[in-house]
């Protein structure tokens, strides 16, 4: 009775050692991992201590360590990171818009603890920066038309960039975490009938440009054309009062040579001459007929005396 005992005793006490064993084999490989922690490139680690009530501070990769194995490691990416999202916004004359926003940031690492605090799953960017930009990006767009978007974007972009990265930095939740903020205002979709109306009235603008283009053009020619007439015809005055002012002086100068007192007969007996030469006559005789009225016998040039 005492041996059947004995040998019972025996196997449950291999059992349980066979149990230790197997848990040693398993449990310590895992034991030993969980004290071993790796932090990545832009990445800072928290080691939370439960038993201690206790967070480290911000512990900045690439880097390994040792910890206690009920220690958490919280890792936190600090370098730079992106939210972009869509907002739908009504305009003042309560148009509906897309409004396509970006922006980057980088987190403070003095700050980090202080965020993991406000946001022990570190959710910040889904609570807190898409509130604020849905927020502050709707009340700016209600006070502008959706015209007035389109002409002033640049305004527009601008209040949003200023008045979000305001209340980012105001915000006490996120405790100042966030640095470097850089914002963009990729897009403003506006509904495909207002878009179509829009692209109308602009190419009617543009025909108008071009319409009031083409009538300066045309009353720039006019009145150079006008001008050149103008001169021409002045030219041509001036040019007759030169060629009369010459005749004068010519008639005046036969005159004297001659001694002669008639300027009557003799003007036109000038003009006479002067009429042939514009008629390119080169040879001709010219006689007083009856009453002084001058004749005129042209010689012909190509002529033989038989």
């Amino acid at each position: 009775m005492y041996e059947k005992e004995e040998k019972k005793s025996r196997k449950w006490l291999a059992l349980i050692l066979a149990v230790i064993f197997l848990l040693c084999i398993i449990g310590i490989p895992i034991f030993i991992t969980t004290m071993f922690y790796s932090i990545g490139v832009g990445e800072a680690g928290l080691l939370v201590d439960p038993l201690m009530h206790s967070i480290s501070d911000p512990v900045l990769g690439p880097t390994w360590g040792v910890k206690a194995p009920w220690v958490t490691l919280k890792t936190i990416y600090y370098a730079t990171d992106v939210y972009e999202d869509e907002i739908a916004c009504f305009s003042s004359d309560q148009l509906e818009m897309e409004i396509s926003v970006l922006m980057r940031w980088q987190l403070n690492v003095s700050k980090l603890k202080e965020l993991y605090l406000s946001f022990p799953r570190l959710d910040y960017e889904q609570t807190a920066i898409d509130s604020i930009m849905e927020e502050t990006i709707r009340l700016i767009t209600k006070e502008y038309t959706a015209l007035e978007t389109i002409e002033h974007r640049d305004i527009v972009a601008q209040r949003m960039q200023d008045e979000v990265f305001q209340k980012i930095r105001e915000s006490k939740v996120l405790v100042g975490a966030l640095h470097h903020l850089e914002f963009d205002l990729k897009n403003i979709a506006y509904p495909a009938k207002y878009t179509s109306a829009i692209e109308d009235k602009l190419v009617a603008e543009q025909r108008k440009i071009q319409a009031e283009f083409e009538k300066e053009r045309i009353l720039v020619l006019a009145n150079a054309s006008a001008q050149e007439v103008l001169i021409r015809a002045k030219a041509e005055a001036e040019a007759k009062i030169l060629v009369s002012e010459g005749s004068m002086q010519a008639i005046q100068k036969i005159m004297r040579t001659a001694g002669v007192t008639n300027s009557t007969r003799i003007a036109e007996l000038y003009l006479w001459v002067e009429a042939m030469k514009q008629l390119k006559i080169s040879t001709f005789i010219v006689v007083t007929g009856k009453d002084g009225v001058p004749i005129i016998y042209q010689i012909p040039t190509n002529s033989t005396t038989p």
